[in-house]
């Protein structure tokens, strides 16, 4: 008798069982997941675009998985403070938070010391929206195009200023490239989130800013903040008289981009089979006609990515980023 072919059989056996249990347990984690209330940490404080979005999406959430989804705000250090957060939070399935651009792609790039490693310590569960930034100027900055922007800024050189909600983020190197190009002599304002820079717009503090819809819109509405342009290659549909900045001249590559995501991150060792299923659980979510409405409203173009695709698109953007920011000069700010 081959002695071999007894073992080769217990081999083929030992691996078909190790499946079986291994898709048990997929099974399990996916069948009694959530076991308590969900968390999402926004590395921004309340009122932005990023903490509407997931709220919003939060109550659907919660709504089909029966467990409360409690968002967790905080803010600081650019979304650095948040995002650490979440990567030094347990792996248990019930910790998630909200990021963007800023938080895992530039904010290595700039930064000596980030208090995480993207790369080792960050799941990435779902890329949930892309978003164009609208070009905003205060009531009382007298321009309503990009050219006639650009005429102001060379006219009141080193007297404007311009905000951003961090360093890196794609409404500081864009300004940058602005200022750099007419030579502007603008100051940067870093401000700890949108709710806060938009609120320095509309009192006249700030003269220009880059801003999501969502947030400016309400304000545009009512006649209270003007927009000069939008980026990327086309007009968007929730606002479709605001022609996009290519189109009125501005046609270097960090006006044309598709400039900023939200997504949706989990500490590393977060179960594979759960990040797949809050990936399901978002679009599903997403899916409920006045959620999509109000997406939409705001400006954003849901994505609803698989884990897989996010972490393929946040490889691809980190080229890209690592260019833009080396071409705008971006330095550390104290």
């Amino acid at each position: 008798m081959n002695p071999i072919r007894p073992r080769r059989a217990f081999l083929r056996h030992g691996a078909a069982l190790g499946a079986s249990l291994s898709l048990s347990r997929v099974a399990q984690a996916q069948s009694d997941w959530p076991r308590g209330p969900i968390r999402f940490i926004v590395p921004f404080p309340a009122g932005g675009s990023t903490d509407m979005l997931a709220r919003l999406l939060g109550q659907g959430i919660s709504a089909r998985l029966g467990q409360p989804v409690v968002v967790d705000n905080r803010g600081g250090a650019g979304g650095m403070i948040g995002t650490n957060g979440i990567a030094k939070s347990a792996p248990d399935g019930l910790n998630f938070g909200l990021t963007t651009v800023s938080s895992i792609i530039t904010a290595p790039f700039i930064y000596d010391k980030v208090p995480y490693d993207v790369d080792k310590e960050i799941g990435f569960v779902s890329l949930i929206a892309t978003v164009p930034m609208v070009l905003a100027v205060n009531p009382a900055v007298p321009v309503n195009t990009a050219p006639e922007l650009l005429q102001w800024l060379k006219a009141n050189k080193g007297k404007a200023s311009y905000g951003s909600v961090a360093v890196g983020h794609y409404g500081h190197v864009a300004a940058a490239h602005l200022n750099d190009s007419l030579d502007a002599g603008m100051a940067h304002v870093r401000y700890k989130g949108e709710a806060q820079m938009l609120q320095d717009l509309l009192a006249n503090q700030l003269p220009l800013s880059f801003v999501t819809i969502a947030t400016a819109k309400p304000h545009v509405d009512i006649g209270k903040l003007r927009l000069v342009g939008i980026t990327g290659n086309r007009r968007h549909a929730a606002m479709p008289t605001v022609p996009t900045l290519a189109e009125q001249g501005l046609t270097d590559e960090v006006y044309r981009m598709n400039p900023g995501w939200i997504g949706v991150i989990a500490p590393a060792k977060t179960p594979a089979p759960i990040m797949h299923r809050m990936s399901a659980e978002i679009v599903a979510a997403a899916k409920d006609p006045a959620v999509a409405q109000k997406i939409f409203s705001w400006g954003m173009d849901f994505v609803g990515s698989t884990p897989e695709a996010y972490l393929e698109a946040y490889r691809r953007e980190k080229i890209t980023w690592h260019r833009l920011l080396k071409q705008a000069n971006v330095q550390p700010e104290s």
